[in-house]
């Protein structure tokens, strides 16, 4: 957490936030948390791993604009190039980038498709629980020590 606030505290506050959330036991969905959670990741990298960095890479791709006339990094290449900066394993963060993306769908799916508030006050809080673990490891990858 101390990282993650030198970099930007409202970060740090939405972190907070998702993790007093996801204890709270009044809790009937983790839609919200789930998201804060990605978002938190997504901004964190996107802060670490400026555009101009990341498209002067050998292995920048990009995915195409809505235009399609240009491209942008993903958040796979944002990633990448924040774990190589910091010195950590690029497709470690990779893998579990997608590992996140995953979860957060699942999360979502779950939702929509079962009602029962045994689902939202058991299941969903643990598949939040664990994408927290994983928002932990791929910010451990990329934030200065």
């Amino acid at each position: 957490m101390e990282r993650l606030r030198r970099l930007s505290e409202s970060l740090a506050q939405s972190l907070e936030q998702c993790l007093r959330d996801l204890n709270d036991p009044t809790r009937l969905s983790y839609i919200g948390p789930a998201g804060e959670l990605r978002e938190v990741m997504r901004a964190a990298i996107q802060q670490l791993a400026p555009d101009e960095e990341i498209r002067i890479q050998p292995w920048y791709k990009g995915v195409p604009t809505a235009n399609g006339k240009s491209t942008n990094p993903s958040q796979a290449e944002r990633a990448r190039y924040a774990a190589q900066v910091r010195g950590g394993d690029p497709e470690q963060v990779k893998e579990l980038d997608a590992i996140v993306e995953g979860s957060i769908g699942r999360i979502s799916r779950d939702t929509y498709t079962v009602s029962s508030k045994s689902f939202h006050s058991g299941a969903a809080q643990e598949k939040v629980r664990k994408l927290t673990g994983w928002i932990f490891a791929i910010l451990d990858e990329v934030l200065p020590e």
